[in-house]
């Protein structure tokens, strides 16, 4: 009973070890090339306001399927686009305003054209492409930190001058040319 015992628990420590997620060199390879290319397009699927404070009973006013710390992208539509030098961005916010200002009709986060700075590094440990763009948008400052997985999957904090951090989740995607 005991080696049966010992057996059975030995199984699962291999099983749980060997479950980890793994990359190809393909999927590496294929993460390097769009990188190197600067042809890229990723669409979120969900969205962490980070500082989300004095927002009792607003759970009601976000989409199906979401709460405070995890709002629902699917359906909303939302990209950000690296094509060469450009950036391009459209992306819903969710959070507050720092400071005073007018609102204008565009809520959101918007951005297009060539950043102020990049900074692009690979972390050959993780597997993953870190790159870092400075945007001067319409009224605001945006520090946008893009993480990109082999596996095809993103994320990517902004960080603005007038509003609260948000990060988006998503998967990318080699742009069509």
């Amino acid at each position: 009973m005991r080696y049966l015992i010992l057996g059975i628990f030995s199984m699962v420590i291999v099983g749980c070890a060997s479950s980890k997620n793994k990359v190809s060199a393909t999927q590496i390879a294929n993460l390097k090339s769009a990188v190197e290319n600067a042809q890229i397009e990723i669409v979120s699927d969900a969205a962490n306001p980070v500082a989300f404070t004095n927002t009792r009973g607003l759970e009601n006013l976000l989409p199906p399927g979401s709460n405070l710390a995890r709002i629902s992208l699917i359906n909303n539509p939302n990209f950000f686009k690296i094509k060469n030098d450009s950036i391009d961005l459209y992306l819903p916010y969710y959070g507050e305003q720092q400071i005073g200002g007018a609102y204008t009709s565009e809520s959101g986060l918007v951005f297009k054209g060539v950043p102020a700075r990049t900074k692009i590094e690979f972390d050959s440990s993780k597997n993953r492409y870190n790159l870092t763009y400075i945007l001067n948008a319409n009224k605001e400052s945006l520090t946008a930190n893009l993480t990109l997985f082999a596996n095809n999957t993103s994320t990517l904090r902004i960080n603005s001058s007038i509003r609260t951090t948000i990060i988006y989740y998503g998967k990318w995607a080699k742009l069509e040319e």
